[in-house]
C-alpha cells in the first residue's frame, strides 16, 4: 500500500480535532439539560393564582433531600423568584400547594387583591426561576384574565418583569354584548322544556294575530322577570320554578285539548312567561352580570335579544309544519289532538321528575 494511499484512509489531526469540537457541545447538552418550566397565571376577580410546573430534571437540580426537604424548598423558591405588583404595590403571595408526581413538581401560589374591571390598571409579572434552576433553563410563561389568554411568553435568565394593562385586556362593549347575546341563543336552543312550550303555542294559534300575541305576551313577561331579578334582586328557588314551568306546559297541551274559549289565553301566556323568566335568570346570573350598572344592563339586553333570536329560530323551523296541517283539515284534526297529547306527557314527565 503507497504512502498517498494511506493518507486516503487515516484521518488527520485536524479532523479528529474537529469531530471532538462538534461532538462536545452535544454531550454537554446531554449531560446539563437547561430545562423548560412553566407558569400559568389566572387573573380572576378578587384572586390572581400561579401555577409553577418544573419537570424532574429540574426538581432535583433546585432541590435535594428527601421530599420534605424538596416540598421546602420548592415553596421558598416559588414564593421568593415569583414577584407580583399591581398599580406599583408589591402583592403578597402565598404557597397553598405543592404537588410532587413522579418526580415533576407542581407549586400553586395564590395572591389576594382587590382586582375587578376599571380598579387596577396594570399588572407586573416577575420571574426569577430560569436563573435560580440551571443555566439556559426557559420558562413559558401564560397570563390569563378572565379565562382569555392575554400574553405568552418564553423567559430565560436575562428576562425583566412582563406588565399587563388590565384596561386592555377587558372586553370591548360589542364583544361583550355578543357574547351574551350568543349564550342567549344557546340557551333557548338547548332549553328542551321552552321548546316544547313554544310548540303549544304555535300548535294552539289559530290565527297569525293569536300567535303574535301569545309570543308578544310571554316575550314582555319574561324579560320583566329578568330585569326584576338582576336588577331588583328578585329570587325564586329553583325547586318552585322548574316544577312549575313543567307544569306550564302540560298545561298548554291540555288547553290545546279542549280547543275551549281562548280569548284570554295570553293573560296565561303572560304569567307562565313570568315563570319562564325565572329560568332564564338563573342561567344568566351563572354566567356573571359583572359589577357595574351599564355591565348588568347590557348583559340582560343581550341576553334576553339573544333569547328572543333563538325563539323566532325555533318558531320559524316549526311554523312550516303548522302551516302544512292547517293547510290540510284532515290532518289537522288528527295531528293537534296528537301532538298535544305528546305536550302533556313530556310536561308531566318533568313535572314529576322535577318534584322527587
Amino acid at each position: 500500500m503507497g504512502r498517498l494511499e494511506r493518507a486516503r484512509r487515516a484521518p488527520g489531526p485536524l479532523l479528529l480535532i474537529a469531530v471532538a469540537w462538534l461532538s462536545l457541545p452535544a454531550a454537554v447538552l446531554r449531560a446539563h439539560d437547561p430545562g423548560l418550566s412553566s407558569l400559568d397565571v389566572h387573573v380572576e376577580s378578587g384572586t390572581v393564582t400561579v401555577w409553577l410546573s418544573l419537570a424532574a430534571p429540574d426538581v432535583a437540580l433546585a432541590a435535594s433531600g428527601g421530599e420534605a426537604d424538596v416540598r421546602g424548598t420548592l415553596r421558598e423558591l416559588a414564593r421568593d423568584a415569583i414577584r407580583l405588583s399591581v398599580d406599583g404595590e408589591p402583592l403578597a403571595s402565598v404557597v397553598d400547594e405543592v404537588a410532587i408526581d413522579g418526580g415533576a413538581a407542581r407549586v400553586r401560589l395564590s395572591v389576594a387583591t382587590a382586582y375587578s374591571r376599571g380598579q387596577i390598571r396594570r399588572l407586573v409579572i416577575a420571574s426569577d426561576v430560569p436563573r435560580r434552576v440551571a443555566r439556559g433553563h426557559r420558562e413559558l410563561m401564560v397570563v390569563s384574565v378572565d379565562d382569555r389568554v392575554v400574553t405568552e411568553k418564553l423567559l430565560d435568565a436575562e428576562s425583566g418583569p412582563t406588565a399587563i394593562d388590565l384596561e386592555a385586556t377587558s372586553p370591548s362593549v360589542a364583544r361583550a354584548a355578543w357574547h351574551f347575546a350568543e349564550l342567549g341563543v344557546r340557551h333557548i336552543l338547548s332549553g328542551y322544556d321552552h321548546l316544547v312550550f313554544l310548540a303549544g303555542l304555535l300548535l294552539a294559534a289559530r290565527t297569525g294575530r293569536e300567535l303574535m300575541a301569545a309570543l308578544t305576551a310571554f316575550t314582555v313577561a319574561h324579560s320583566v322577570t329578568l330585569a326584576l331579578v338582576a336588577i331588583g334582586g328578585v329570587h325564586a328557588p329553583a325547586s318552585i320554578v322548574e316544577p312549575l314551568i313543567a307544569a306550564s306546559i302540560a298545561w298548554v297541551g291540555l288547553e290545546n285539548l279542549w280547543r275551549g274559549q281562548r280569548g284570554a289565553r295570553w293573560l296565561v301566556v303572560f304569567g307562565f312567561g313570568l315563570v319562564h323568566g325565572f329560568g332564564f335568570a338563573e342561567a344568566l346570573i351563572e354566567l356573571g352580570l359583572g359589577s357595574s350598572p351599564a355591565e348588568i344592563a347590557l348583559a340582560l339586553l343581550s341576553f334576553n335579544a339573544g333569547v328572543e333570536v333563538g325563539q323566532v329560530a325555533a318558531a320559524a323551523a316549526m311554523l312550516p309544519f303548522v302551516w302544512m296541517m292547517r293547510s290540510r283539515p284532515s290532518w289537522q284534526a288528527r295531528l293537534v289532538p296528537v301532538c298535544s297529547v305528546m305536550i302533556v306527557m313530556a310536561g308531566g314527565y318533568w313535572l314529576i321528575e322535577r318534584l322527587r
